[in-house]
C-alpha cells in the first residue's frame, strides 16, 4: 500500500496524524528494528518502493528498500529460535540471503536446518529430492515439500515453519534425532570429594582422612571412566581402592552403551555383581520420555557434628560431614542397582550408628515393540579376600509384548552354576505389576543343589488420594537357592561361610500427602523384614510426618530396628525425633532457627540453633547450633559451607564434655582440555565446558555461582545426555569493551561426553559516529555501515549519526546510502576509561 497526503482518507487522518506527532528519532529506530508492514499473514503494513519520508522532520527523502521487505530484515546472519509446527525445537544461527528471483531477503534452508525442523528425511532422500551425499547449499522449502510454509516473525525473532504431518518423521515427544547428538571434544576431568576430621577424647586423638575420586578422559566418543577411594585413620593401615576402571562407547543403531573393564552387571532379573570382562546393555535416555533411572534418599538424625559414610558392597560410595539435627542425602550414585546400602554415622564423641537401607528397582516395563536388554561375561571379581574368580555370562531381556504387557527373561551361567528366569509385567488400572521366577542350579564341593526364587513387585501413584507406592517387593527363595554369588562363596575356600541362605524378604516405600492443596502435611513409611534359613531375620521401619503453619515447619520422625539371632536371640532399638523451625525475618533468604529433639534407648538430646546465609546475594551458609542430653553433657557447634564457581568447601567444629572435633570438607573438579586447566564445581557424568575467550569473571545464567575463568573457560558441571540443554551468557555486566555474536548455546551430548558451547567474542570500542559524505554533507538516514570484510556494523539515524562497535583503532568503514558508498577511515583517539561510548566525526575520502 502507498501512503501520501493525497491518499489518505477521512478514516484513516485522524491515525495518520497522530503518526507524524511522533518523534522522527524514535520512529526511524522502530522502523529500522522492527519495521512497518500491513498484510494478511503478519496483520501489518507493508512499505513499497515509493513510501514518502518526507512526512519525518528534519530528514531528506532517502531509500529504505534494504530494510523494507518482505521479512523485515537485512540479508546476514541471526540468532533465531525455531518452531516446526508451533513447537519450539531449538535456537540456531540462521542466514538469510538475497532470492535473485524475486529479490526479496529469505532465509536460507540448510540439510541441518531440515534435520532440526523433524523432516522426515528419509522420504526426500528415496523420492530423490535431496542427495545426502551431496546436500545443497539452500533448498526452498515449499518446492520440495507441498503446502509447507517459512515465515519470519522479527519482533520475536522466531522462525516459524508449517509442515503438513505426514512429511514429519515419525517421533515421540522430547526426543532429539541421533545425527543431532554431539560426542564432545577431548578432555579429562578429576572429580574429588575430600574430608578430613579430627576427634579429641579423653582416650586420645583421632584422625581420619578420605578422598572420593571419579577421573574420566574423553578421546572422540570413547570414555575413560575410574572410581577410587583412598583412605586413612589413626592407628589403621592406609587403604587405597579401586571401584571400578572402564571405557564406554555409544552405540546408537542399538540405542546402548558397550563397556569393557571392571563394572558391574545390570540387575533386571539378577543381583548385580562386579566383574572384569565386556557389557552391552541397553541405554534408555536415548528414547523418549524414557524412565530416568531411581536413585534413593537417606534420611537420619545426627547429633554432633558428625561424619556420615554411605557404603555398598564394602565400598564407600560416599562421605560427608552433617551438622547436628536432621539430614537428607539424595546425590548418592550407587554402582549396581540391587545392593543394600549402608549408612555409618560417626559422631563427635567417636560413637558409630550404623543403619541399612533396602535398594532395588522399580518394576520393568518397555513400550510395545521394544527391548530393553543387557549381556555381561567376563570374572568374577568382588575384590573380597578369599573369593573365587570364575567365567560367567549373565543377560537380561525386557520385550514389550503389547501396549502393557512386558516379556521378561534372563540368563546366568558359570562353572558349576546355571540360572534361568522368566516373567512377566503388566500395566493395571491398580497399578504395575511384575512377577518372575527363577531356577537356579549349583554344584560346590561335589553337591549339587537346586532351588528357585519367587519374585513380585508393584507401583502405583493413587491420584485420587495422592498416594505414592514407590516399591512394593516380596521375594521367597527355597533353602537350595542360590545366586551367583552365592555359588562363588560356596566354592571359595577362604571365603566366609554364610550363616544361611535368603528365605523371604519384603520391602515397602509409601509416601502419602494430607489435604487437596497438602495443607495437612505429607506422610511417608519406608519398611523392611528380612528372613533367612536357619539364620534368624532382622527388621526395620521408619515413618514421618512434615507439614507448616505459616512459616513454621514441623517433622515427627520414628524408626524402629529388630535383629533375631539363630538361637532367638533378639536386639531392638527405637528412635523417635521431633523438630520444628521458623524464619527470623520476612526476606527469602532470612535466616532460620529451629528445635529439635530426639530420643532411643541410649538416651536422649535436645537442639537448637540458627542458620542461614550471610546476605542475600551469598553462597556462604552457617549453622550454629547448641545441645544437651539426658545425662547432662552439653555440646556446641558450629559450620560454613560456601560454594564458588571453583568448587565447594565446609568447615565443622563440635565441642563437648570431654570431646571436641574440627572437621573440613572440599569437593569439586579439575577439568583438562585444549583451552587449559580449569577447577569447578563436582561435574555430573555428562557435562560442558563454556568458551568465551576475552572474558573474564563472567556468570553463567541458571548455574549457580558458575563463571568463566582467567582463560575464559567456565564448567558447566551438569548436561543432560540426548536431550536439548541450553547455556547463556549473563552479559548484564560484561562491559562496553566486548561484544558476542550471541549468549545463548544448545548443546545436545551424547552421554558421558564433555561438550563445547563457543561463544565469539570480541574485544573493541563502541563508537558514535557523526556521518558525512565527500562534500561534507550529513549521510541521510537508512545508510549502512560495513568494516573491511563487507560485515555490517551499523544503520545510521535521522541526524546522520551511528552507533557501532569497531574491534579495530584504525581502519576502514564503507558507507552506502541511495545507491552510493564512500570508504571513509577511522583512528580512534586514546580510550576515555569512564565513558559508555566515544564520539568521533567520520568523513568519506573516497
Amino acid at each position: 500500500m502507498f501512503f501520501s497526503k493525497a491518499n489518505i482518507n477521512a478514516a484513516n487522518y485522524k491515525t495518520f496524524s497522530k503518526v507524524r506527532r511522533i518523534r522522527p528519532l524514535c520512529l526511524a529506530i522502530n522502523m529500522a528494528i522492527y519495521g512497518i508492514s500491513y498484510g494478511t499473514e503478519s496483520n501489518s503494513m507493508i512499505f513499497e518502493e515509493s513510501f514518502n519520508t518526507q512526512f519525518m522532520h528534519g530528514t531528506s527523502a532517502v531509500d529504505l528498500q534494504p530494510i523494507l521487505n518482505v521479512n523485515n530484515v537485512l540479508p546476514g546472519r541471526y540468532r533465531l529460535d525455531i518452531f516446526s509446527n508451533g513447537t519450539r525445537v531449538g535456537t540456531r544461527d540462521v542466514d538469510f540471503i538475497t532470492n535473485p528471483v524475486n529479490d526479496k531477503v529469505e532465509p536460507k534452508i540448510t540439510l541441518e536446518l531440515l534435520k532440526q525442523l523433524g523432516i522426515n528425511m528419509q522420504k526426500l532422500y528415496d523420492q530423490g529430492l535431496i542427495d545426502e551425499k551431496n546436500p545443497a547449499d539452500h533448498y526452498d522449502l515449499p518446492t520440495i515439500i507441498d503446502h509447507a510454509k517459512v515465515s519470519f516473525d522479527s519482533n520475536r525473532l522466531r522462525l516459524n515453519v508449517s509442515v503438513p504431518q505426514i512429511a514429519i518423521a515419525r517421533g515421540m515427544r522430547g526426543y532429539v534425532d541421533s545425527e543431532l547428538w554431539d560426542e564432545g571434544v577431548t578432555a579429562g576431568f578429576v572429580n574429588y570429594q575430600f574430608s578430613t576430621a579430627r576427634n579429641d577424647t579423653n582416650t586420645g586423638t583421632q584422625k581420619t582422612n578420605n578422598l572420593g575420586l571419579r577421573n574420566g578422559i574423553n578421546f572422540g566418543a570413547w570414555r575413560l571412566r575410574n572410581e577410587s577411594n583412598f583412605s586413612t585413620s589413626t592407628g589403621q593401615a592406609n587403604r587405597f581402592v579401586t571401584n571400578r576402571t572402564f571405557v564406554q562407547h555409544d552405540l546408537t543403531a542399538l540405542k546402548g552403551q558397550f563397556s569393557v573393564g571392571e563394572i558391574f552387571s545390570e540387575s533386571g532379573l539378577f543381583d548385580s555383581v562386579r566383574y572384569r570382562g565386556l557389557k552391552l546393555a541397553s541405554d534408555d535416555g536415548m528414547r523418549a520420555d524414557s524412565e530416568r533411572g531411581y536413585a534413593p534418599i537417606i534420611r537420619g538424625v545426627a547429633e554432633t557434628n558428625a561424619k556420615i559414610e554411605v557404603r555398598q558392597d564394602n565400598y564407600i560410595l560416599y562421605t560427608t560431614n552433617v551438622s547436628p539435627g536432621p539430614f537428607e542425602i539424595g546425590d548418592i550414585y550407587p554402582s549396581g542397582s540391587n545392593g543394600d546400602l549402608e549408612i555409618t554415622v560417626i559422631e563427635a564423641d567417636g560413637r558409630r550408628k550404623v543403619t541399612r537401607q533396602a535398594f532395588s528397582t522399580l518394576p520393568t516395563m518397555v513400550r510395545e515393540g521394544q527391548v530393553k536388554y543387557s549381556v555381561s561375561g567376563g570374572k568374577f571379581n568382588n575384590k573380597i579376600k578369599g573369593y573365587e574368580k570364575p567365567t560367567f555370562i549373565s543377560s537380561n531381556f525386557a520385550y514389550g509384548l503389547t501396549s502393557d504387557l512386558t516379556g521378561i527373561a534372563g540368563l546366568q551361567t558359570s562353572d558349576g552354576f546355571q540360572a534361568v528366569a522368566i516373567g512377566a509385567s503388566k500395566n493395571t488400572s491398580i497399578g504395575a505389576m511384575s512377577i518372575d521366577i527363577t531356577e537356579s542350579s549349583s554344584k560346590a564341593n561335589g553337591k549339587s543343589t537346586h532351588g528357585a526364587s519367587v519374585r513380585a513387585l508393584y507401583a502405583k501413584t493413587f491420584t485420587g488420594t495422592d498416594t505414592s507406592l514407590t516399591l512394593a517387593a516380596y521375594r521367597y527363595s527355597t533353602e537350595g537357592y542360590r545366586t551367583l554369588t552365592d555359588h562363588v562363596e560356596d566354592i571359595s575356600k577362604d571365603a566366609t561361610t554364610r550363616n544361611g541362605n535368603s528365605k523371604i524378604r519384603t520391602d515397602l516405600t509409601i509416601n502419602q500427602t494430607l489435604g487437596g492443596e497438602r495443607e495437612l502435611g505429607s506422610l511417608y513409611l519406608n519398611a523392611s523384614d528380612q528372613r533367612y534359613w536357619d539364620r534368624g531375620s532382622s527388621r526395620s521401619v521408619s515413618a514421618g510426618y512434615s507439614n507448616n503453619w505459616q512459616d513454621l515447619n514441623y517433622n515427627i520422625n520414628l524408626s524402629k530396628t529388630e535383629e533375631i539371632g539363630v538361637f532367638g536371640g533378639k536386639t531392638n532399638d527405637t528412635q523417635f525425633s521431633v523438630s520444628i523451625s521458623f524464619p527470623l525475618g520476612s526476606s527469602p533468604r532470612a535466616p532460620r532457627t529451629y528445635i529439635s529433639s530426639s530420643h532411643q534407648k541410649s538416651g536422649s538430646t535436645t537442639q537448637a540453633g540458627i542458620n542461614g546465609y550471610f546476605a542475600e546475594d551469598s553462597d556462604t551458609f552457617y549453622s550454629v547450633q547448641s545441645g544437651r542430653d539426658s545425662e547432662g553433657s552439653h555440646s556446641n557447634s558450629f559450620s560454613l559451607d560456601t560454594r564458588t564457581s571453583i568448587g565447594d568447601m565446609g568447615l565443622g567444629y563440635s565441642r563437648g564434655n570431654n570431646y571436641s572435633s574440627q572437621s573440613l570438607n572440599l569437593s569439586g573438579s579439575v577439568v583438562a582440555h585444549a583451552g587449559g586447566i580449569n577447577l569447578g564445581q563436582t561435574v555430573g557424568e555428562t557435562f560442558a565446558l563454556v568458551e568465551a575467550i576475552g572474558t573474564s569473571d563472567l556468570p553463567v545464567s541458571s548455574y549457580s555461582s558458575v563463571k568463566t575463568g582467567s582463560n575464559g573457560y567456565a564448567v558447566i558441571p551438569n548436561a543432560q545426555p540426548y536431550r536439548v540443554n541450553w547455556i547463556t551468557l549473563d552479559t548484564r555486566n560484561l562491559g562496553g569493551d566486548i561484544e558476542l555474536d550471541n549468549a545463548t548455546q544448545q548443546l545436545i551430548p551424547r552421554r558421558g561426553a564433555i561438550i563445547k558451547a563457543i561463544f565469539e567474542s570480541k574485544k573493541g570500542r563502541r563508537v558514535q559516529f557523526k556521518l558525512y559524505d565527500i562534500n561534507g554533507e550529513i549521510i541521510p538516514f537508512g545508510a549502512i555501515l560495513e568494516d573491511d570484510h563487507g560485515k555490517k556494523l551499523a544503520m545510521s539515524d535521522p541526524t546522520g549519526k551511528a552507533l557501532a562497535f569497531v574491534v579495530e583503532t584504525k581502519g576502514n568503514i564503507v558507507i552506502k546510502w541511495q545507491g552510493k558508498q564512500c570508504i571513509a577511515p577511522y583512528t580512534l583517539p586514546k580510550k576515555e576509561t569512564r565513558v559508555n561510548y566515544e564520539r568521533l566525526e567520520l568523513s568519506c575520502q573516497s
